[in-house]
């Protein structure tokens, strides 16, 4: 039923031709391996990107939970130095959501933002499958059955 669905909505014009085009949110896109490959250095600055706001998160986490450990409760200065960090916290972790929703956008899956882990539907042999890429590959070489995980990954 997937694959039907899949080459339904790619027939009637539903998946877009990808170069670096974000997708609609109903559209379903299966990936060429040259399509996938093609949008590896793109998701590459995005996950970078995404790790690093992730850490500057955990970071503002620490500075909140050190200024609550040590804050005398009648202290304006640290309570406005709390609420600082709380607004800066709020807006970083709306950033982060923000790249992850664009790599989404693109029609590929991230599965682990810590590894870069990132699968794209395509075909292997006939059958729909996740095209499976981390950082640090410099392409795609492996693949899963869908509902599978990066472990049951194989070699294209």
């Amino acid at each position: 039923k997937l694959f039907k669905l899949l080459n339904d909505n790619k027939e009637s014009g539903l998946a877009v031709k990808l170069g670096a085009i974000p997708m609609n949110e109903n559209e379903v896109k299966v990936f060429s391996l040259e399509e996938a490959n093609a949008l590896l250095p793109l998701l590459t600055e995005l996950i970078h990107r995404l790790q690093s706001k992730r850490e500057e998160v955990a970071d503002i986490e620490v500075q909140v939970d050190a200024l609550e450990l040590v804050s005398d409760h009648e202290s304006n200065a640290q309570a406005q130095e709390t609420e600082h960090l709380v607004a800066k916290h709020r807006r970083l972790v709306g950033e982060v959501y923000e790249i992850v929703d664009e790599i989404h956008s693109y029609g590929c899956f991230l599965k682990d933002a810590d590894l870069g882990l990132i699968d794209f539907y395509g075909v292997v042999e006939e059958h729909i499958v996740y095209l499976c890429w981390h950082l640090g590959e410099g392409q795609i070489t492996f693949w899963h059955e869908i509902g599978q995980g990066y472990t049951a990954r194989q070699p294209l």
